[in-house]
């Protein structure tokens, strides 16, 4: 039976959580009112989450006090990405504004005590690390300016901050910060072109685990602080461990982290003198973020996959089984959702290329098919719900989608990664166009009916295939997309001049042919097929105005075109609205239904 997107589409995803550090209180985002909000529980089956924050503006996380009575949250206006920090109790009340700023905000720690936070945080002209007294408001930058930092956690004894930061094209690295000196500082860093992140403490403050791709896959480091002791925790073939802190067991002899394998992924204990453990009992698909109560005894995480959605789980260590904590009645029979499969196939230049494979629902004989880039470019399509409810509405609507994890996606070791530095549009899009040429052969879809589709980078390929490549698609959506690399440095704050620089191999004073030469406004005129594009007032990522312009060449051109902007809305809008999400795929279904099926 065919399930309707407008119901699929509802079903609650959960983006974040936290836990108080007995693991008895839990705090996790969802949107099952709609918007993305903050709800409250008791960390035990059956407890019923109580919805504490409200309004028009998503939350998407929130970071629970060392106490677990009060909590933190980020919170932007009409999408834009400047964000307040609030204080909640979770008693009730109203949430009071502790910030005198927006700023971008990339990570929230709680200082030990209980009496501040660190935010890290990106401004037009500046990066930097930002501490706030939770009792007077008062504020002061720890550091600035700095390059990007992504999050910060404070070691046990409150006395040192750890960071990830960004410092050049392939490099990344860990920043440990002392609080009271904030000129006294510790670097981490392997190799000059190595990315190192997501650093966790010790119980003892001792050592440090994070992740390093320095031996080519990203596998967790333990490194001694304040020494030079540093082993490597070894990985099987085709593995990667994926971008979750690792997290320490209680007597800190043992850290817990997530496994990338062909984009499923699984947790697993590993002692640090020994060999780890067989995969966690976890079902199979995509482990989220995990968190551990203070006395080890408890794991808990957000897993999904395309035809389960997101909930939160208790593990309990020692035992043999999960527990889900958050509701799982959807009031759907979801087993009728399409099993996705796991496939490869050959690029341009012999390269493996995995992907994801739904067929349509409907069974028909030569349905029509989609391509569907994920968004980043640095990230992967995983067995989870957050992209699996959109393939699979677009399925239930009676089209084939192919996901294509092609080069620049992780998973898939460092390599492959970076191998779209400096050629964005380039072999990336060879390898979605060759996705378009795999599904051609499948007896089941229609090859003159295959069309592309996908959000943010996504979007920009949907853009540079239409332009680039004009005959290997029937037709495109393109959901809030980059079109012009020269404009969007530009428009852009510090951060994502840095990312911007990060993937075109430097800056537009040193690579202006690159920038143009990987822009799809360059191609504009080469566009031969129907394309519907969507875009965002407050988007500061893929910002408005380069879009317009190329709509306004598409309409110089009498190209066929829709155009769709959303007001008071900002780059993640569309992907955390229920009704913007179910708005988005009616669009395309209809767009692509008429220009595709009739």
């Amino acid at each position: 039976m065919i399930i309707p997107y407008s119901k699929l589409l509802r079903i609650p995803i959960i983006l974040a959580f936290d836990i108080d550090r007995h693991g008895k209180t839990l705090v996790y985002s969802s949107n099952d009112s709609g918007i993305l909000h903050l709800h409250v529980m008791r960390a035990k089956k059956g407890s019923e989450p109580r919805q504490i924050t409200r309004g028009e503006d998503p939350v998407l996380m929130g970071f629970l006090s060392p106490e677990g009575d009060s909590l933190i949250y980020p919170l932007d206006n009409d999408g834009n990405e400047l964000h307040h920090l609030y204080l909640i109790s979770l008693e009730g009340g109203d949430p009071r504004k502790i910030t005198e700023i927006p700023y971008r905000t990339f990570g929230c720690d709680w200082h030990p005590s209980g009496m501040e936070i660190t935010r890290s945080f990106a401004s037009a002209d500046s990066c930097g690390v930002e501490t706030i007294n939770i009792e007077t408001g008062e504020s002061f930058k720890l550091m600035e300016p700095t390059p990007p930092i992504l999050g910060v956690e404070y070691s046990h004894d409150g006395e040192w901050i750890a960071c990830t930061m960004f410092t050049g094209i392939k490099n990344q690295q860990i920043l440990i910060v002392n609080r009271e000196d904030p000129s006294d500082t510790i670097v981490y860093s392997i190799r000059e072109d190595s990315e190192e992140g997501a650093p966790s403490w010790s119980p003892d403050d001792r050592k440090l685990a994070y992740l390093s791709d320095a031996s080519g896959n990203n596998q967790v480091v333990i490194q001694e602080f304040k020494g030079d002791e540093m082993v490597f925790l070894e990985l099987r073939e085709g593995e990667e461990v994926v971008g979750y802190k690792p997290l320490w067991g209680p007597r800190g002899d043992r850290v817990y982290y997530v496994v990338s394998k062909h984009s499923r992924t699984n947790a697993h204990e590993h002692p640090l003198d020994g060999e780890r453990s067989p995969a966690l009992p976890f079902p199979e698909g995509t482990v989220g973020s995990m968190r551990m109560s203070e006395d080890g005894e408890k794991i808990f995480f957000i897993h999904s996959s395309m035809t389960s959605p997101s909930g939160i789980y208790l593990h309990q260590i020692g035992t043999s089984s999960v527990t889900p904590l958050t509701p799982r009645e959807f009031g759907l029979d979801l087993s009728s959702l399409v099993k996705p499969q796991s496939v490869w196939y050959e690029s341009f230049d012999g390269r493996k290329i995995h992907g994801w494979y739904l067929p349509s629902a409907s069974q028909d004989a030569q349905s029509p098919a989609i391509v569907y880039p994920h968004g980043g470019p640095t990230g992967q399509v995983y067995d989870g719900w957050m992209q699996g409810s959109s393939f699979q509405s677009l399925s239930q609507s009676g089209f084939a989608v192919l996901a294509p994890n092609f080069r620049g996606s992780t998973g898939y070791g460092a390599e492959f990664r970076d191998l779209n530095i400096g050629d964005l549009g380039g072999g990336d899009l060879e390898d979605v166009v060759h996705g378009a040429e795999w599904l051609r052969r499948q007896e089941e879809v229609d090859g003159s009916r295959i069309s592309i589709m996908g959000a943010s980078y996504g979007g920009y390929m949907t853009l540079m295939a239409l332009g680039k490549k004009p005959d290997a698609f029937a037709a495109g959506v393109s959901l809030v997309p980059a079109v012009d690399w020269l404009e969007m440095y530009k428009l852009s704050d510090t951060s994502y001049r840095v990312f911007l620089a990060r993937l075109l191999g430097g800056p537009p004073s040193e690579m202006e042919e690159v920038y143009r030469r990987g822009s799809p406004i360059t191609y504009v005129s080469n566009v031969k097929s129907p394309v519907m594009i969507v875009a965002n007032r407050n988007d500061s990522r893929c910002p408005l105005q380069p879009i317009e312009r190329y709509i306004e060449k598409l309409v110089e051109m009498g190209h066929s075109h829709e155009f769709f902007v959303e007001e008071k809305a900002g780059h993640l809008t569309d992907f955390i609205k229920s009704e913007k999400r179910v708005q988005t795929i009616s669009r395309a279904v209809s767009y692509l239904s008429k220009t595709l099926v009739e």
